[in-house]
């Protein structure tokens, strides 16, 4: 029922409505994952699932540009600390995903109030990944509306699904989303 799409595959369905490349400025100092930094600069921010919108570079740029405010920020915390980190995806609910130095992605649960490392949930994902969990989820989301009811099977296939992408993932995420 559930299907891990390869991620050129994913990458496709992205750039079907590919808009005027729209670059980073040149103040954005993050060093993009490159399939990340090919996508967004192709598209407008886009739903993929409803636990995942995928931010265009614009807009990822503009929320980078907000929470660069040490306001947001756990106390003494430096430029340099913050600005290891870039938002580029939310849940429209005020949750926000976001890359660290390495590339690695992490969920920021708004309820945890303050932006710090410590309130960032490692994700075992790194980008590919994300548009793989993205999708799956998506797969679920058109399930949800379908059906009345989620089967326990189809539960349990789900998340052998997520434990394949990752399963720091499957352990960590907050949410149940069945």
């Amino acid at each position: 029922m559930f299907e891990i799409k390869p991620v050129e595959k994913l990458k496709h369905e992205l750039l079907t409505q590919k808009q005027q490349l729209r670059n980073f400025p040149k103040s954005a100092q993050f060093v993009f994952d490159n399939l990340y930094n090919e996508i967004v600069t192709q598209i407008k921010t886009i739903e993929i699932s409803a636990e995942c919108i995928l931010l265009d570079s614009v807009q990822s740029f503009n929320k980078n540009k907000e929470f660069s405010n040490a306001e947001y920020w756990k106390a003494n915390l430096t430029n340099e600390e913050i600005s290891s980190y870039w938002f580029f995806a939310n849940n429209g609910q005020g949750d926000l995903w976001l890359f660290d130095k390495e590339n690695n992605i992490h969920f920021y649960d708004h309820d945890q109030e303050e932006m710090s490392p410590e309130n960032f949930l490692d994700t075992g994902l790194n980008f590919e990944k994300w548009l793989q969990f993205a999708d799956i989820n998506n797969q679920l989301d058109t399930l949800l509306i379908n059906q009345d009811k989620i089967d326990k099977h189809l539960i349990v296939e789900y998340e052998e699904k997520l434990k394949e992408i990752s399963i720091t993932l499957l352990n960590n995420y907050p949410f149940n989303y069945y």
